[in-house]
């Protein structure tokens, strides 16, 4: 084999060699935990949040059959958009440590929000002509009695897009796709709380209704 051969077959193997690590490496997407300041009519009504450990420590896995592998941290940006928007919408806003379930565990509140990450897609490019980093997450957003009893739920579809590298570098492009995603989920909880008076009404006939007075002989 003569030296230029040699030299052509290493670099095509170490091509291969740092095409079969990329394809095998996890690269960590870390959303933004900071986001604009809701200004909105607050609905007067005393509201418990419960966010569970599943919730607030949420990673997708991305395993692309080409490509890095990518982890997206979900749960900690989404925590932090739910407890600032919903604490934007309310009067009142307590978190709840206990799931509800069949006694009064959220005291002094009139209803529990709790949120649920039920599904997240990420695409990046592939090629150059695909400059798109696109993000989906879809939450479900529960609404219960103190007791737990549910009373309404809600699908969040989120959607995110932003221009990107194809490969390499930093998650800049992937990481604002996830965050303009996440931007959507705070613009779809607008539209559901945008009638306070149905809402209230929804809670109150959930309410366990008092008891009749007994008439005095």
């Amino acid at each position: 084999m003569s030296t230029g051969t040699g030299i052509r077959a290493l670099a095509r193997s170490g091509v291969l060699a740092v095409s079969l690590f990329a394809g095998c490496s996890t690269t960590p997407v870390t959303p933004p935990t900071e986001f604009p300041k809701p200004v909105l009519r607050r609905i007067p009504v005393s509201m418990g949040l419960y966010m569970d450990d599943a919730f607030r420590n949420y990673v997708h896995h991305d395993k692309p059959e080409k490509g890095a592998k990518q982890d997206v941290s979900v749960g900690p940006a989404s925590r932090v958009l739910f407890d600032e928007f919903l604490a934007a919408q309310f009067t009142r806003l307590q978190p709840v440590t206990a799931a509800p379930s069949g006694q009064m565990i959220a005291p002094g509140v009139e209803a529990v929000l709790q949120p649920v990450v039920q599904d997240v897609q990420i695409s990046s490019p592939r090629t150059e002509k695909d400059p798109f980093h696109e993000a989906w997450i879809k939450y479900r957003l529960r609404l219960l009695t103190p007791w737990g009893q549910e009373i309404a739920a809600w699908e969040l579809a989120a959607y995110g897009k932003h221009r990107g590298s194809m490969m390499g570098g930093t998650n800049a492009a992937l990481t604002a796709a996830v965050r303009d995603a996440m931007r959507d989920a705070a613009a779809g909880m607008a539209l559901i709380f945008r009638d306070g008076n149905a809402l209230r009404a929804r809670i109150a006939a959930a309410s366990p209704q008092p008891a009749p007075a007994t008439a005095t002989p």
